[in-house]
């Protein structure tokens, strides 16, 4: 039988069988495409180096230049400093390799990138809008042939014209997420920039843009055969995430992200782990599409309103619904675990404080440690890693060592570099097993301190601990907006990714590991997001990270918009760069371990996106249609805080933060906020980032 034969009589088969051929052929060019991708993703460059820049203690060199003992070729070709040491015992000098060598860039401002964007989008987006019968008359005849194509040797069965009224909400997300690639194109200089960018990150940004249109045509020649606006309606949420991941991935063509890392796990593989994310995925879109459908019947409301309620709510009461399921089975999980006491089991506890620059809180920040060290029964020292500070930190920080009452402490004097440099630097002259990282403007709470870390480490499945972190001061908009942020995110959502091993970071104002995992790992990286890094890197080694919500400690929060602006711009910005170093676990022989949490950090962006171009869509709709739209983006706002009442006000009050409740309403205004500083993000993360690679 000839080749053309076999395929032949393999087409009469699917033709008995009446399934559409163009729908199985386009579908296994798809999936070729995607496996494609796929092993491309694999087959990249990659290191196993973290780019860290250890901070090592060496032994004493002699006049001559070498050392009195036997040393490394790599620490023979390292710059070696003198480093001061202070401790109740007065002054000593210590060798250093790695101390101040890799500072950290100083990050500017992306004004201009933020303003081209904003400016782009809304100029493409208003013209796609007002000319959208024009430009767009032949869209419906493109759908036309898409839907024969799919549908050979079957006739089309969909109708779809466009409308030359008001734009309906399946007509409006095509070109608004046209206008968002074509923003970020011209915002990030791939279409023009001197020099410009390599043509492989243009061909892949047309590629993905040309990949779109394609995408589109084909759920629309496929969703406009279901019948019933209801059910067509609910196929907004593949548009607007097949637009979500076709932005979100061109966004990424201009970065310059650090190279993808490969890690080896020490534990075994875990494969149940995927399937419960999955399931539990799939268990919360049910109930989130059941929940809808629901309303919807009851309240009889179609088209514009149901539209734009899929397209906010479904996302949010799915991602609610995960996480309470997820939240509930890592609860159930430690139950089934028993802990030993701290009375039992007290490993020796270093207490890592970067500084700089903290004369206003570090005496502080040393006193709150050693009351909380009280009630810890082991050993414990507190370094402070002063990061060559130019203020009166040093002097305030030796002058509270030395009054310590309930542990052991020293200031390690180091030359300027970052926090990474202040953190491997204290971590060089640590000596507890366990180490606790906090950073120099953070309190830890005398009761109940930091304690209930520990007994997690009983585990050898467990690689960090998380504490509970509340804002420090009660007044200002912005501590208010942090008090629901950690509401929503620390107590519902980081136990319910934990529970489904998604969770991508573990903060580092207030967190902690074993002292001989971070040393084999080279310590954190000299980036922002450090904490992000070292979270993921602990969980590609098969670690599983937690958080403790009896351990407590408090933050200084920044008290105006500028100082939560830089605050945000450089978490957005290191939580890039993580997820770009460490892409490589979702595409690894192990997902499970953080591959889900890149995966889940992945969806959030795409869903980020999404909400983004409502609410533009919506600001639009209230200019042209005034008081009718602004009402029904109210209505919309009320539910969207409705969702989000119920958890947000049970966790404020748990946190004893009643204050705050009456707050909760101005949630999705802070979400608003803080996607502007991710956007500035962007703008930072142009070539000159490569200089920050080690």
């Amino acid at each position: 039988m000839t080749g053309f034969a076999f395929l032949s009589t393999i087409a009469d088969w699917l033709r008995g069988l009446g399934l559409p051929l163009g729908v199985v052929v386009i579908g296994l060019v798809i999936g070729a495409l995607v496996y494609g991708a796929l092993d491309w993703l694999r087959r990249r460059p990659w290191t196993t180096f973290a780019g860290t820049v250890s901070v090592r203690v060496v032994e004493p060199w002699n006049e001559a230049g070498t050392s009195d003992g036997d040393r490394s070729s790599t620490e023979a070709a390292t710059h070696v400093v003198s480093v001061p040491v202070y401790d109740s015992d007065g002054q000593r000098t210590v060798r250093m390799v790695g101390a101040g060598e890799h500072p950290s860039m100083p990050l500017p401002r992306a004004l201009r990138f933020v303003v081209t964007l904003l400016l782009t989008f809304v100029t493409i987006a208003v013209l796609l809008l007002l000319f959208y019968p024009l430009l767009f008359s032949r869209y419906d005849n493109l759908v036309a042939l898409a839907g024969s194509v799919l549908y050979w040797p079957q006739p089309w069965p969909g109708v779809y014209a466009v409308g030359t009224g008001t734009l309906v909400v399946p007509d409006y997300i095509f070109p608004m997420y046209l206008a968002g690639m074509a923003a970020f194109a011209v915002a990030s200089g791939l279409i023009y920039r001197r020099p410009p960018f390599p043509a492989y990150r243009r061909l892949t940004a047309l590629a993905l843009v040309l990949g779109y249109v394609c995408a589109e045509l084909i759920i629309d020649a496929l969703f406009f055969t279901v019948p019933g606006a209801t059910l067509r309606s609910f196929a907004l949420i593949a548009r607007a995430f097949t637009g979500g991941f076709f932005l979100a991935t061109l966004s990424l063509c201009p970065l310059y992200l650090p190279t993808p890392q490969r890690i080896h796990p020490r534990l075994a593989r875990n494969r149940g782990i995927i399937v419960r994310f999955f399931a539990v995925a799939c268990i919360s879109i049910a109930v989130a599409v059941t929940a809808l459908l629901t309303v919807t019947m009851v309240l009889h409301e179609d088209g514009l309103v149901l539209g734009f309620t899929i397209l906010l709510l479904l996302p949010l009461l799915t991602l609610e619904t995960f996480a309470l399921i997820s939240r509930t089975l890592y609860f159930r999980d430690l139950r089934r675990r028993s802990f030993p006491s701290v009375a039992v089991y007290h490993p020796s506890v270093s207490i890592l404080m970067p500084a700089y620059n903290e004369e206003e809180w570090i005496s502080e920040a040393i006193l709150h440690a050693d009351r909380a060290a009280a009630n810890y029964p082991g050993p414990v020292e507190i370094v402070v890693g002063n990061d060559g500070s130019n203020d009166r930190t040093l002097e305030l920080a030796r002058a509270a060592i030395a009054q310590l009452q309930h542990c052991r402490g020293q200031v390690v004097d180091l030359p300027h570099g970052g926090k990474s440099n202040a953190l491997n630097g204290a971590l060089a002259m640590a000596t507890g097993e366990i180490v606790i990282r906090c950073d120099g403007d953070t309190y830890i709470s005398e009761e109940p301190g930091f304690a209930d870390l520990i007994p997690h480490f009983s585990d050898p499945e467990v690689g960090g601990v998380q504490g509970a972190i509340h804002p420090r001061q009660t007044t200002g908009w912005t501590r208010k907006l942090r008090a629901l942020e950690v509401a929503w995110n620390h107590y519902l959502l980081r136990p319910g990714t934990m529970g489904v091993r998604s969770a991508e970071v573990i903060d580092g104002l207030f967190s902690a590991f074993r002292r001989e995992d971070l040393v084999a790992l080279g310590g954190w990286v000299p980036w922002n997001g450090e904490d992000t890094e070292i979270a993921i890197r602990v969980q590609r080694l098969g670690f599983k990270i937690r958080i403790e919500p009896r351990a407590l400690a408090f933050e200084d929060v920044p008290e105006n918009y500028d100082g939560l602006r830089r605050q945000r711009v450089r978490w957005a910005r290191g939580i890039l760069m993580a997820n770009g170093q460490h892409f490589q676990a979702l595409v690894g022989d192990t997902p499970e371990y953080a591959g889900l949490a890149v995966l889940f950090w992945f969806l959030l962006f795409v869903r980020s996106g999404v909400r983004s171009l409502v609410y533009v869509f919506l600001a639009l709709l209230i200019l042209i249609l005034g008081v009718p739209a602004l009402l029904f983006t109210a209505v919309l706002f009320l539910l969207a805080i409705g969702l989000r009442a119920g958890p947000l006000g049970y966790f404020l009050v748990k946190m004893k933060r009643k204050d705050v409740l009456l707050w909760i309403p101005f949630f999705p205004i802070g979400n608003i906020i803080k996607q502007n500083f991710r956007f500035e993000a962007f703008g930072l993360l142009g070539p000159d980032a490569r200089r920050e690679y080690v």
